[in-house]
């Protein structure tokens, strides 16, 4: 179970309204200053995701509670994020290359072309998919305890 911490915004009955920060592990990491990837984290920043979970739990607005995810979820969605774009730029490369020998073209152009537009339409078809389709109920999170 992949745990992160949440605040509680607001209760009704058994469901309770959520929020918590999404953030880079850069923050715990020792090479912060010297990484770019931290730089690009800081750039980007913080944003605030806002669930709705049932949860038999007493909470009041304010409190502090430990959200669990399920780390089959979690590694699909992964590599679903990270493999398809790539492997959209590999294919339409390949594709791009059968056509530039078909057309007798020398120049590797084509090729990048091709390997671009496949990468960008992957990326955007995944991020219409995720915005379109993937409530966050359905990855299931839970309430798994309170903090103190």
């Amino acid at each position: 179970m992949i745990e992160e911490i949440a605040t509680v915004t607001s209760t009704r009955k058994n469901t309770i309204s959520v929020v918590t920060n999404q953030r880079s592990s850069c923050q715990q990491c020792v090479q912060t200053d010297s990484c770019s990837t931290s730089v690009l984290s800081k750039f980007f920043g913080n944003k605030s995701i806002e669930l709705k979970l049932q949860s038999d739990i007493q909470l009041e607005a304010g409190d502090k509670v430990c959200l669990g995810i399920d780390e089959k979820i979690f590694l699909r969605l992964t590599g679903m994020v990270y493999l398809l774009p790539l492997v959209g730029l590999l294919l339409a490369a390949l594709f791009g290359q059968y056509v530039s020998t078909q057309l007798g073209v020398s120049s590797e152009i084509l090729i990048i072309i091709f390997g671009l537009f496949g990468f960008l339409l992957c990326f955007y078809s995944l991020k219409y998919f995720i915005a379109h389709y993937m409530d966050p109920r359905k990855i299931h999170p839970v309430i798994l305890k309170k903090l103190d």
